[in-house]
Parts: C-alpha cells; sequence; structure tokens
C-alpha cells in the first residue's frame, strides 16, 4: 500500500514523540505554485523524487509536480538556463560552474553522499590502483563522473597513461561498452551498476562491485566518506517570486529520504515506473545510493571540500572560484 506524506509524517511523528512540520511554509508568503517543473537524472537523487512524488511530499507545494528525466550535463542545462524547468537535480559541481559563470542558480540541498562507484570484470573488489593497464569507460566524461575518476586516478598516482580511458556520455552507453567487452572496468552510477551487475550474471559474465567515490572523496579530503555528488537547484529569479518555495521542497525531500531509507522496497516500487527500471533493481540499489537530503548550508563543508579538490586539480571546472554565500539558498 502507497504511504501518502501526511500518513508517514504523522506515523514517524507519533513513534518518535515528536512534531514534524509539513512543508506547508509557502503558505506564509502565499499559496501553493499551480505548477511547478522538476528534472533529475535516472540515478539516486531521480529514485528520491518519484518516490516523493508518489509519497504526495510535494502536495503543499505545487497543484501539480511536471517531473522529467535528464540523460546528460547538456540537457540538464539547456532545460534550466532557457526557464523550461526552474528546479533541477543537478552535479553539484555543475551547479557551482554555472554559478561561477554567472548564471543565476542556487543549491537547496544535497540528495546523495555518494551513488557511484567501480565496477570490473575478473578483479574482485576492484580499487583505484587496479585500473593500472585496463581499459575504464567513464560516462559524463567532461562532467562529473569523469572529474572524480580523474582524481581518484591522481590521488593514487596512477597516471592518465596507465589507464585507458574511455568516454562515454551517458550512464547507459557506459554499461553497453562494459557489457560488451570493450572495457575491463567501468566506473558507474546507480542503479545504472546495478543493472550492469544483473545483466553480467544473467550472461554469465564473473562481474564485481568495487571502490565506491564516497570513500574515495573521504580519503582525499579528510573528511568523512561522503561524496556530495548531486544537489537540487533552483534559479535564483525563480526562488525570489517564490519565497519559502526551497525550504518547502526541502521538507518534502527530507521526509521522502526517511521513508525511501526505511522501506527501500516500497520506494523502487514507487520510482520503477517513472525510471523505467524493474523495482528489484531499483531496491538493489537503494543501499549504493546513499539517499540523504542535507540543507545546503549544512552540508557546504563537505561540498566545500570537494570544490576544493577540483580546484586544486583544474581550476577551470569552477572558473577559478569558490561560490560565495549567494550560491547556497536554505
Amino acid at each position: 500500500m502507497t504511504t501518502t506524506r501526511r500518513q508517514f509524517m504523522k506515523t514517524t511523528a507519533g513513534a518518535a514523540g515528536l512534531t514534524l512540520a509539513a512543508p506547508a511554509l509557502l503558505h506564509a508568503t502565499g499559496a501553493r505554485l499551480p505548477r511547478l517543473a522538476m528534472q533529475a537524472p535516472g540515478s539516486g537523487p531521480g529514485i528520491l523524487i518519484s518516490h516523493a512524488l508518489a509519497i504526495g511530499a510535494f502536495e503543499d507545494v505545487a497543484d501539480e509536480v511536471e517531473f522529467s528525466l535528464w540523460r546528460t550535463g547538456d540537457e540538464m542545462r539547456a532545460n534550466l538556463v532557457s526557464g523550461d524547468v526552474p528546479v533541477t537535480v543537478v552535479p553539484t559541481q555543475g551547479g557551482g560552474s554555472l554559478y561561477n559563470r554567472g548564471f543565476g542558480v542556487q543549491l537547496i540541498c544535497t540528495l546523495t553522499d555518494g551513488h557511484c562507484g567501480l565496477v570490473a570484470r575478473d578483479v574482485e573488489n576492484p580499487q583505484v590502483p587496479d585500473l593500472r593497464g585496463l581499459r575504464v569507460v567513464v560516462p559524463a566524461f567532461n562532467d562529473f563522473t569523469g572529474h572524480m575518476m580523474r582524481l581518484a586516478l591522481a590521488h593514487h598516482g596512477v597516471g592518465l597513461d596507465e589507464v585507458e580511458l574511455i568516454p562515454a556520455t551517458t550512464q547507459m552507453e557506459a554499461g553497453q561498452v562494459f557489457l560488451a567487452g570493450r572495457a575491463d572496468a567501468a566506473l558507474l552510477a546507480e542503479p545504472g551498476a546495478s543493472a550492469v551487475l544483473a545483466r553480467g550474471a544473467a550472461d554469465g559474465q564473473t562481474l564485481y562491485r568495487g571502490r565506491q567515490m564516497r570513500d574515495e572523496l573521504g580519503e582525499i579530503t579528510g573528511l568523512r566518506a561522503a561524496l556530495p555528488q548531486a544537489a537540487l537547484a533552483i534559479r535564483s529569479d525563480f526562488a525570489a517570486d517564490h519565497p519559502g518555495l526551497a525550504e518547502a521542497l526541502y521538507e518534502g525531500l527530507s521526509a521522502a529520504a526517511t521513508s525511501l531509507n526505511a522501506d527501500p522496497a516500497t520506494a523502487a516500487a514507487n520510482a520503477a515506473p517513472r525510471l523505467d527500471r524493474p523495482a528489484p533493481i531499483l531496491e538493489t540499489a537503494i543501499p549504493y545510493c546513499n539517499i540523504t537530503a542535507i540543507r545546503a548550508s549544512e552540508a557546504r563543508p563537505v561540498i566545500e571540500a570537494l570544490y576544493q579538490a577540483l580546484l586544486d586539480a583544474d581550476p577551470g571546472i569552477l572558473n577559478n572560484a569558490m561560490p560565495d554565500d549567494g550560491f547556497y539558498a536554505i
């Protein structure tokens, strides 16, 4: 049975002896929106938002939420910059890059502590140094996944001449290249990694899950094992026109994240139709998605640790600057 947001929050509050605020903060500044367009990739944050919609987490935010999936960073940026989709999940580094290049965008909250890692053929528990001499397919090669792959290789002293990096545009393309045997390893986000492992097993391939990039970044920064890989972002003008919206969206996603982690099976079933993925694959992937909703201002130390690592590696990724206070919506 599908649990609505109000039922979930009431149940949780009763169990914990707490009063949980529903995302009705818009009431202080105006009525909810008649329509809100949102987009996300088909990865962990896409699972979260799909589940949030299913349990009514945004029912106090808008009469109608139009949700779509983006498949490439270029598609996401085009929809955001045009204003067609004013609220979107962004690679956290991509949001900072847009902001530092003068586009009015702000982060609302991070949505994952990292949901990408290595998978390899015939290498049990593959680690970054194990990639020497291998062919490694990397989706979003000039975006977040590619940046993270190069950071990890440099951290372990693996030269770019010691590994063959194969660019791929999307997670699906990377998975196909890997399963076809044209690569020995891949850096994949969930649920793509879980889907590839399941398909490989069905085909008789010996594939293994390995090093998670959240652990890699934690080692690089010296902070906790966390990779703020994706965040919910909002156009600054849209946020200004709708005071309270950023907070309301955060509250809805926070409730949905708690619900998802408490009942992955239901969350997977809720997300499967929107992501066009089998529910069992999504249920397998959820523990590796590390879904969490953390206010951008609270997550700022980890975000800035990631940004500093990127700036040290290639200042051009963030236009040579650390985003200032205006980047953080709440």
